[in-house]
């Protein structure tokens, strides 16, 4: 039997890939800012990356909306309410990527940094190596039997964003109180009742704060402050919360009102949710 003269040293690779599933898609069509159907507000437990093609857009990741500049990415982490946000009518171009896996790996650790931020500015070659990446990663899944080169090229793209910095800023034409308010909404959404709440505490009028987050935003306040505590009571069923503790926690007063809202929102009750989350975990352990 041969016996290597020299041992080599392996080196331990923590994958958390045999559960991964992941989605890639490419927009490129007529836009109006007023579309019915452009990008709502949402939720989900992917992580997801939306790169700039070419479009005149911004992002909002919770309480903050961060232009993109084309090339440009942004990243979402699962519970975040997150929206692209159309500047003007035109021809939208992006690659979205939602990505479900054990995201307490090692692997996505540059998403758990303190001074983790959505918005990844890259220079001109490193917008050039992500787009092509991405139009790879397309490509390959056009075919049925190109697992490794489909992880290949999401991995590339994954490494792309762990060695990048994210740029820190936000939309500076942003009304200030339009920030505070919305800062106001993520800290403390519990103990906001309604809207009413809000218009009373920064004496605002409710025809500005309405047109402020219709334009900026492209959603009303209601439906602002119904997303972070929906967002909320998905993270606390995720940890295990009932759904009452949930409801409760995140500043519902009707659980029944709940329940329907949280299927509107994800598309299922949040038992079921919390079930699903539930067993997801386990395989990915």
């Amino acid at each position: 039997m041969y016996e290597p003269k020299f041992m080599p040293q392996l080196e331990e690779i923590i994958s958390p890939f045999s559960h991964l599933r992941f989605y890639i898609v490419h927009n490129n069509k007529y836009k109006r800012v007023d579309d019915a159907d452009s990008d709502p507000l949402h939720i989900h437990n992917y992580l997801e990356i939306f790169l700039n093609i070419s479009s005149d857009v911004s992002f909002l990741v919770n309480n903050n909306l961060y232009p993109v500049p084309f090339g440009d990415a942004v990243i979402s982490c699962a519970g975040d309410i997150h929206m692209g946000v159309f500047n003007k009518s035109a021809v939208q171009e992006h690659i979205c990527i939602w990505i479900d896996a054990d995201f307490d790996s090692p692997i996505f650790s540059f998403l758990r940094k303190k001074d983790f931020c959505p918005l990844f500015s890259f220079d001109q070659p490193t917008k050039k190596r992500v787009q092509e990446l991405a139009f790879s990663l397309l490509k390959v899944c056009e075919k049925e039997d190109s697992q490794l080169e489909k992880m290949s090229y999401l991995l590339q793209i994954l490494a792309v964003f762990e060695k990048k910095t994210p740029h820190h800023t936000t939309q500076a034409d942003i009304p200030e109180a339009l920030q505070k308010i919305l800062d106001d909404i993520h800290e403390n959404f519990s103990e906001i009742g309604s809207v009413k709440d809000v218009l009373e505490s920064h004496f605002v009028s409710s025809a500005t704060l309405t047109r402020w987050f219709r334009k900026h935003l492209h959603t009303s306040p209601r439906e602002y402050i119904e997303s972070v505590r929906l967002s909320n009571a998905a993270v606390l069923l995720s940890k295990g919360c009932s759904v009452t503790e949930a409801c409760v926690c995140s500043g519902f007063s009707d659980c029944s009102h709940f329940i329907l809202l949280f299927k509107k929102k994800f598309g299922e009750t949040p038992l079921k949710y919390k079930k699903k989350v539930s067993i997801n975990r386990h395989l990915q352990e």
